[in-house]
């Protein structure tokens, strides 16, 4: 018997989770400090479950130790699932066991592709999880939503449906922790896909391959990048160089000629990506000379509610810089610009870039030389340094 989850019932619990882990979960994603706060709505979400069997209200499930049946399927990931995984590798696994690793999703990619779901389930006790180790799951603390939602309230049955190739036989499961950890996934898909981010699940192993492949994929996601959907170096690609000046340079791979585009500094990209975020609330646009553009548009928060005007534009220079030309709620007592300039001292992190500002400029027009005191402090606590215009580094790490 499969357990079907009520729309209106997953609405309200993710909007507990929401009430929960509400501010943890957009700070996490400003300050690149989200996996933290997925580890707790995980731990959050166990002790729910916990609480219902301990109590009865919901059956206790036949999973255990050394039980590996669900093991050897087809599961799909959402990039920040894998990201944990990864992050999780980095930390506990060593060297040589990443080489092992490594080999195993290799094998398993070669023998995977192409092959239907009714081929792979045929030889699926020779395609274990690229995790599964003498039985158990070599990272357990951070396996995958998916895998805490499937569980049986019979072993045996699970043993019988793997041996007899049937695989449209059901298992009885708890709806309780069915309807738990999918919710949780859910609610980190629609938080992702407010802010911009890839959301789109992927098969596991292709999943952690793509970003063991990529440096630093973390803050390439919440920049806004593809780090699933990607081609990686086994398959044909479009490559990504970068010339000496920091510039990006992209090339269509072709066996017989390289077709160059235009290039486009990094600083652009970072305009670009704010642009992209907050379209749907552009406010419009204005000429900064030299051919440059400043791009305004309305700063929004995770619910889509406005907080501010923001302006952007690349200077081009020796020194390549965005500058932030105005922020109407960088007006003292707004209370919106901190959000505001941490999210984009963040990505410019992210995208390497110096941020330029200059506090004498002021939407109010009682603006004093007080102020002007006061928001050049204020700047300083994220990182401008300089006597009038102010310039931000970008921080490495």
């Amino acid at each position: 018997m499969t357990a079907i989850i009520d729309d209106s019932c997953q609405n309200a619990f993710k909007d507990v989770l929401k009430d929960q882990f509400l501010e943890k979960i957009y700070n996490g994603f400003i300050d690149d400090a989200i996996l933290p706060v997925l580890k707790d709505v995980m731990a959050y979400a166990h002790d729910i479950v916990d609480v219902l069997e301990r109590s009865n209200q919901s059956p206790a499930v036949a999973c255990g130790p050394g039980c590996s049946y669900c093991c050897h399927s087809q599961i799909h990931v959402l990039p920040i699932e894998a990201l944990l995984i990864l992050s999780f590798i980095n930390e506990r696994f060593t060297e040589k066991q990443i080489l092992l690793l490594m080999d195993r999703i290799e094998q398993r990619l070669q023998r995977t592709r192409g092959k239907s779901l009714g081929i792979l389930f045929s030889v699926k006790d020779e395609l274990p999880c690229i995790f599964l180790e003498n039985g158990m799951c070599s990272i357990y603390q951070v396996r995958p939503f998916i895998c805490r939602a499937w569980n049986s309230m019979d072993s045996s049955l699970c043993k019988k449906i793997f041996n007899s190739g049937n695989f449209d036989d059901e298992i009885e499961s708890s709806s309780a922790r069915n309807f738990v950890f999918e919710s949780s996934r859910s609610f980190f898909a629609d938080f992702g896909r407010q802010l911009k981010l890839e959301t789109v699940s992927f098969e596991m192993t292709r999943a952690v391959f793509n970003c063991l492949k990529t440096t630093d994929p973390l803050p390439l996601w919440l920049s806004g990048q593809d780090i699933l959907n990607v081609n990686t170096h086994d398959e044909p690609a479009a490559s990504s160089r970068v010339d000496s000046s920091g510039e990006h340079q992209f090339f269509e791979a072709d066996s017989d000629k390289t077709v160059q585009t235009l290039p486009v500094s990094r600083e652009q990209e970072y305009i670009d990506y704010f642009y992209g975020k907050y379209k749907s609330r552009l406010a419009g646009y204005a000429s900064a000379g030299n051919h440059s553009q400043v791009l305004s548009f309305v700063f929004q928060n995770v619910f889509g509610s406005s907080i501010g005007v923001i302006a952007l534009n690349e200077v081009v220079s020796p020194n390549r810089t965005v500058h932030i030309h105005h922020l109407s709620a960088f007006v003292l007592q707004s209370g919106n610009g901190t959000l505001m300039l941490l999210e984009l001292c963040r990505k410019a992190d992210c995208f390497n870039v110096r941020l330029s500002a200059d506090p004498a400029f002021s939407p109010n027009e009682k603006f004093s030389h007080r102020d002007f005191k006061v928001l050049s402090t204020w700047y300083e606590q994220f990182g401008f340094k300089g006597d009038s215009a102010l310039c931000r580094m970008p921080r490495q790490g």
